[in-house]
């Protein structure tokens, strides 16, 4: 049986994207042994991510964290890319899909000196400018280097949306794609609720994933939200939030917002359906935040919500809805003030159309080349 070997080094229990590939590999890609190297992550308020299928191998290599000390990350830096390419050179696969700069090192010694043959495919959650690559770290700044060579290569290269997608060949020449492709982050098809004809009295609205007070309209919102005197209520469920939201929060002491622990992926789908409108929060501080249309956005749609999003999210701006519902909504969130939270939560004389963005068509069409 030929062999595909995925390297994510983040921990896959934060990037729900990945986990939806093994999800679908787990019941479609039969016909080869997937190996998945990650990292392990730090505690968690959910279990660690696994499936049961005999032909997907899970094998985390050190571990990562943002709270880790200096000493731990760069062992588990080690630990990562010498135990991934010892587990290239031993088992050889055929094809290889890394994503993210941070997985390619191994992927490019693997192509250029061990397995010249070996089908490369490369996904990047992210967009990071030629900036963010200079002013990060020295390490990712020469992989970046390095990848270029993989780039035209590789069989395939994708982003998750076309603006992405543009800048990032533009900022690699002279190197070049000639295999491209546009991978958004949508969701299982099975995340499918009804949505609410009518929003309840209070609205009830959600937000899920990684919280700041600096780079998200975190405060804005909280304080429009006070201001609705009870015609609103926030609920916030984040596996990763900033000391200072966190106090925030706490310090608040409001029955109107609700700070919640992170839950597992699979059980967001039926949490998610309890909400009328989940609210995305980036300011667009960076580009990879203006050109962004994340994952939480179709989320929120898939189970039938109604989507708050600052109009500074260029990459979001295509999915704006007119005259149907859900409804998608560009808004200023400089400008809250000036919101009427009665036309916004009124569905009257519009359309209900279901939202059409999942994952799995997406994933047949890599699965045909990963498993050709």
């Amino acid at each position: 049986m030929n062999k595909i070997i995925i390297l994510h080094f983040n921990p896959i229990e934060l990037y729900p994207p990945v986990q939806n590939v093994i999800q679908y590999a787990a019941s479609h890609w039969t016909g080869k042994k997937i190996f998945i190297l990650t990292t392990r992550a730090g505690k968690l308020p959910f279990e660690q991510f696994n499936t049961d299928a005999s032909h997907i191998s899970i094998i985390r290599l050190g571990q990562s964290g943002p709270t880790m000390s200096a000493i731990k990350r760069y062992t588990g830096y080690i630990k990562f890319y010498l135990g991934t390419l010892w587990f290239l050179f031993i088992k050889r696969p055929s094809k290889v899909l890394y994503y993210e700069t941070l997985s390619s090192y191994p992927v490019y010694l693997y192509k250029k000196w061990i397995n010249p043959k070996a089908g490369i495919f490369i996904h990047y959650h992210e967009y990071s400018s030629p900036v963010e690559y200079q002013q990060g770290m020295r390490l990712i700044r020469y992989f970046h280097r390095m990848e270029k060579w993989l780039y035209p290569k590789a069989s395939w290269v994708s982003h998750t949306n076309e603006m992405r997608m543009q800048r990032f060949e533009k900022d690699i020449t002279p190197a070049i794609v000639n295999t491209k492709y546009i991978f958004p982050n949508y969701p299982p098809i099975s995340w499918l609720r009804p949505a609410k004809k009518q929003m309840g009295n209070p609205v009830k609205i959600v937000y899920v994933g990684a919280l700041s007070l600096h780079t998200m309209y975190t405060k804005e919102f909280a304080d429009w939200v006070l201001k609705q005197q009870g015609a609103v209520t926030w609920d916030i469920y984040t596996a990763n939030i900033k000391t200072d939201a966190r106090e925030y929060f706490t310090n608040m002491s409001t029955p109107l917002i609700t700070l919640h622990e992170g839950i597992q992926y699979q059980d967001l789908p039926d949490v998610l359906a309890k909400y009328d409108v989940g609210v995305i929060l980036y300011t667009g501080h960076i580009d990879n935040y203006i050109y962004n249309a994340p994952n939480k956005l179709f989320e929120y749609m898939a189970c039938g919500l109604d989507v708050w999003f600052p109009d500074v999210m260029k990459g979001s701006l295509p999915y704006v809805t007119k005259d149907i519902y859900p409804k998608v909504i560009a808004m200023d969130f400089t400008k809250l003030n000036q919101v009427n939270l009665t036309v916004l939560a009124n569905h009257d004389d519009l359309e209900y159309r279901q939202p059409g963005y999942f994952c799995e068509n997406l994933l047949e069409s890599l699965g045909k080349q990963l498993l050709s």
